[in-house]
């Protein structure tokens, strides 16, 4: 199961982690992991092209980004990001989680 747990102080988001594997098809051809994996790499190359204070660690089975920015951009992707993993869970539940901490 993919598990994807954020962390906000009032409507400001902090962080986001996304660690597991969906196992809804065979490994290399899961959909929903490759949806989550595209969702997240362009979140991540988004955050990289602003050049806020964002720290971002890239784990052999967990990505993390950690929000140190007041941005409203940064916070405007954040509520993209969670909105497309919170639809994907919508139709898919036992395959992904989102959670916030």
């Amino acid at each position: 199961m993919i598990k994807a747990i954020y962390e906000a102080d009032g409507d400001q988001y902090i962080s986001l982690a996304v660690s597991g594997h969906a196992q809804y098809g065979e490994y290399g051809k899961d959909l929903i992991c490759a949806s989550v994996s595209s969702i997240m790499f362009g979140f991540m190359n988004a955050l990289d092209a602003l050049e806020e204070n964002i720290e971002i660690k890239q784990l052999t089975d967990k990505i993390i980004v950690v929000n140190h920015s007041s941005s409203q951009i940064v916070q405007n992707y954040f509520e993209l990001v969670l909105m497309q993993l919170k639809t994907i869970e919508e139709s898919y539940g036992d395959f992904i989680k989102v959670e916030r901490k």
